[in-house]
């Protein structure tokens, strides 16, 4: 099977000679969850952010459906079919809801953007009904939901998220991840960095740990929190036997 999202030996930083993502590869096949964890530092947000465009890289190749998608500058990747939803200003909160959503779909003809709408509307029913609210009132689980719904008003490919369950409930980060499933179900990739590693790996399906801005271990999302050689990687000691 080729992957759909191919990233191989990325090196990337913020300056010159200061690599933080040094020589990571990871990919992910259509419709998969993969998950990216590892301990404070990894290199996991960089990464991602590096394969958005966001992040300088020096050395490596990113391949989408194939096709190099290294050099394109991050606000055209979205054309490409790569969307990336970040962990903090991921929505205009002086907007509405609705406001929101159209401008995430400027990319789009025009005659799209209203049935996309309806379409994240229908998706995502909470949002639906405070359409016309502020975006800035919503709660933090409603925030992360707008902020996915703008990521996938274009239709991608691939949906990279930064951190989704940061500073929510438990309540709203199982809603949240459930809305991720329900996305995948319908056939697309994802790709999820995240600190709250048990709730992210019930919902993936193979799984990387990041150690020093490389792939330190790789396995099926279900087995690896019982995995010894991932607590030691992830957590820094070794479990209890």
């Amino acid at each position: 099977m080729t992957p759909i999202l191919d990233v191989r030996g990325l090196v990337a930083g913020y300056e010159p000679g200061l690599n933080i993502v040094r020589g990571a590869s990871i990919h992910a096949n259509e419709a998969e969850i993969v998950v990216v964890l590892g301990p404070n530092g990894a290199g996991k947000s960089s990464l991602i952010k590096a394969i958005a465009g966001l992040v300088p890289v020096s050395a490596g190749q990113v391949l989408l459906d194939g096709q190099d998608i290294t050099a394109t500058p991050a606000h055209l990747m979205v054309r490409k079919g790569l969307a990336f939803v970040p962990q903090t200003e991921n929505i205009f909160p002086l907007l509405t809801v609705e406001e929101n959503l159209r401008v995430a779909g400027g990319v789009l003809a025009r005659s799209e953007v209203s049935p996309r709408i309806d379409e994240m509307f229908s998706m995502f029913p909470d949002l639906a009904r405070q359409r016309r609210l502020a975006a800035g009132s919503l709660s933090g689980g409603q925030r992360q939901m707008l902020a996915v719904a703008r990521a996938l008003i274009v239709r991608p490919r691939v949906l990279m998220l930064d951190e989704p369950s940061a500073g929510l409930s438990p309540k709203f980060v199982e809603m949240v991840f459930a809305q991720l499933s329900q996305i995948r179900r319908a056939g697309l990739t994802i790709v999820l960095v995240e600190q709250n590693a048990k709730a992210a790996l019930a919902i993936g399906d193979r799984a990387y740990v990041l150690v020093e801005g490389r792939e330190a271990h790789e396995g099926v999302a279900r087995s690896l929190w019982d995995d010894p050689v991932v607590a030691e990687l992830y957590l820094g000691h070794r479990r209890a036997s």
